[in-house]
């Protein structure tokens, strides 16, 4: 994953996703493009956070995906 994002716009985003009805990993893998206009308000960010966490899913990295912009935004804190 080569971008960092915010835990909170993470969260947003997933709340989104959950609202609209994509609850498991199934139903999140076998999302469509046109499966977005289902969720309300979604900003470009989030779009490509749900396509990252689409990503991990895949993978079965879904950790990494979680704990690597939860180090990232420790280490900004810390700075």
């Amino acid at each position: 994953m080569d971008k960092k994002y915010n835990l909170n716009n993470i969260f947003k985003a997933l709340d989104k996703l959950f609202s609209a009805g994509f609850i498991n990993e199934k139903q999140i893998l076998n999302m469509q493009l046109e499966d977005l206009s289902r969720l309300d308000n979604i900003s470009n960010i989030e779009i490509n956070i749900i396509i990252e966490f689409k990503k991990a899913i895949k993978n079965k990295k879904l950790v990494a995906f979680l704990s690597d912009n939860y180090k990232e935004e420790r280490d900004d804190r810390n700075a």
